[in-house]
């Protein structure tokens, strides 16, 4: 355990505790040695082997926060409150988060039904888009998450890796504004129920 002082306006302490790591490598590589510092506790072996798992599920951290970032673009946010940004921010991390989970679950399981992710509309909006470019109907989660992702331009040709961050977001930004203008035509007492009655059921 290391402690250190810090010192300025306020006056605190901080306790770091120091993990070292030596990863486990076939013969004639040399492994890596890690020192990873940490403020949790490390006093056991269950301890020391939890803070290594959180370290290794940093990335999926940086791919929320790019998504957050990038995709949501919350920096660009200019509310004139601090209660409307942060609840402007708080509702474009479950957007985030929502993103990450899809390419994970997509990549990981996508056998999984469409209905964890995706809601009936937004089933409906994909078989349409899937119908009318001729492209193989969604059946579950992953093949809607690359009908998705062919609303900004995936191919999903044979040797393309899964569709990434990017591609998700974009075509869920594209999937959004389709949707909100079925929700348009569902209001409808004409057009509305035609579609209702064609794609809900």
């Amino acid at each position: 355990m290391i402690t250190i002082w810090c010192s300025g306006w306020v006056n605190f302490q901080l306790e770091w505790w120091v993990n070292f790591v030596l990863e486990f490598t076939p013969e004639g590589v040399e492994p890596l040695h890690w020192f990873l510092l940490t403020t949790l506790p490390v006093q056991s072996r269950a301890q020391a082997e939890q803070v290594i798992q959180r370290y290794r599920l940093r990335w999926r951290i940086e791919d929320w926060h790019r998504v957050l970032k990038s995709g949501c673009k919350v920096e660009l946010l200019a509310h004139r409150t601090e209660g409307r940004q942060q609840r402007a921010i708080t509702f474009n991390a479950v957007i985030a988060w929502r993103l990450t989970v899809m390419t994970l679950l997509g990549r990981e399981t996508p056998e999984l039904p469409m209905e964890v992710m995706f809601s009936k509309l937004e089933i409906a909006c994909l078989q349409d888009f899937a119908a009318h470019y001729k492209l193989p109907p969604p059946t579950d989660l992953g093949s809607a998450i690359v009908i998705m992702a062919s609303l900004a331009g995936y191919q999903n040709r044979k040797h393309d890796p899964p569709p990434g961050n990017q591609k998700l977001w974009e075509g869920y930004l594209r999937l959004t504004i389709i949707t909100l203008m079925a929700e348009v035509l569902l209001g409808r007492a004409d057009q509305g129920q035609m579609y209702k009655t064609l794609h809900l059921g």
